[in-house]
């Protein structure tokens, strides 16, 4: 395990050798801080009582939500059915509640907001219920895994109120830590003999937050500070805004659409984005390109059409894939349909960048598309045929 999962281990272990007694006799109450860098994205309590799991939780991104579950359990710890309220303080909107109903190879989710109803059954065996930066049902999924004493059991998320789901492996990996890996990529866990949860480290996924277990946390209080700043206009918004860029010169025209992640002080290359890994050059949906003429990009023709655009940064240099594949998510990258692969320079910037950033500069003859994060760029000359 890492050291941020072997100082949560720690401290979790303590916290729990302290409340076992408690715990045993009137259910065990836990809480989980959900943190992207430095910054706290979601605080969550729940208790756990024979065959109920009730929680409360709020998380801050678009805006501040409020949620509060009530899910039972079956004996072999799967949640046989749930009930669930959301709102958003201060917003207007009406609360959403949401119930979910789970079989043996089915799952059946009804959501209302105001008159409106959608209401879906999907195949899904072995259902989890996925409820955004909850944890408390990733535990459950552990848990239930731990019992099974296989080392890899195959789960189904089941967004609540959406109309599909998602394969999820919960893999053992020794006696205190767990690998989950869905289609967000691959989570690393450190758990207790039972599964539960004491730290998740989702670096190696696109998601990349982390997960301490702490005895007990103020949910209303959060709520409150988390409200405050978005009145206030100081929200946090969308974790990654997707943006454009966008020029013309030599008769074309060109745009770059993308996704704007925030360095939230971490350390970016060689940690948020790993060196010698194919990167999708920003966040969410694959990054867009389009050129309404044919180019040549360092040295390399590229026909005009509709592309998207990674790349695979090392510590040696910079490469520019440019893929065929239009319109898929960023982890659904193709070797199999680059159109090329182009050497790109390197330097350092004096200022470093907060957010992710792309430019299209028009120079004399061409122009230049640049990537900026942190302290670093690269980029790459362009110019129309």
């Amino acid at each position: 395990m890492n050291s941020i999962l072997r100082g949560t281990l720690a401290a979790a272990l303590v916290a729990c050798a302290a409340s076992r007694a408690g715990a045993q006799a009137q259910g065990e109450t836990a809480a989980f801080v959900v943190t992207l860098g430095s910054d706290t994205l979601a605080v969550e309590k729940y208790t756990r009582t024979g065959d109920r799991l009730e929680g409360q939780m709020v998380s801050r991104s678009p805006r501040t939500t409020v949620r509060s579950y009530t899910a039972v359990l079956n004996p072999d710890g799967s949640v046989q059915r749930m009930e669930m309220t959301s709102s958003q303080p201060g917003s207007g909107q009406p609360a959403v509640t949401a119930a979910a109903q789970f079989t043996a190879d089915s799952a059946f989710t009804r959501v209302q907001r105001g008159d409106s109803v959608y209401s879906f059954r999907i195949a899904a065996p072995r259902a989890v219920p996925l409820v955004n930066l909850s944890h408390v049902f990733y535990e459950q999924a552990m848990m239930q895994a731990r019992a099974m004493r296989r080392d890899t059991v195959t789960l189904a998320l089941v967004p609540i109120g959406a109309n599909q789901s998602y394969p999820m492996l919960v893999s053992a990996v020794g006696a205190d830590s767990m690998r989950l890996a869905n289609v967000a990529g691959v989570q690393r866990v450190a758990t207790d003999a039972r599964g539960r949860l004491l730290g998740l480290n989702g670096i190696e996924s696109t998601a990349k937050f982390i997960v301490h277990r702490v005895p007990d946390v103020d949910v209303d209080a959060f709520a409150t500070e988390f409200a405050r700043r978005d009145a206030a206009h100081q929200g946090m918004g969308p974790l990654s805004p997707r943006d454009s860029a966008v020029a013309d010169f030599g008769g074309a025209h060109l745009a770059v659409d993308y996704g704007r992640p925030f360095k939230r002080g971490r350390v970016v290359f060689g940690n948020v984005v790993p060196w010698g890994q194919v990167w999708r050059t920003g966040a969410n949906a694959a990054t867009g390109f389009t050129t309404t003429r044919d180019l040549t990009i360092g040295g390399v023709s590229v026909p005009a059409g509709r592309y998207t655009l990674w790349t695979l940064p090392t510590q040696s240099g910079w490469k520019l894939i440019v893929n065929r594949q239009t319109g898929q998510w960023g982890t659904e990258y193709d070797a199999a349909q680059d159109l090329a692969r182009i050497d790109m320079q390197t330097r350092r910037i004096d200022t470093p960048l907060e957010e992710f950033t792309v430019r299209l500069e028009p120079q004399a003859g061409g122009g230049v598309l640049r990537l900026q994060w942190d302290d670093l760029e690269a980029f790459v000359p362009i110019t129309v045929k």
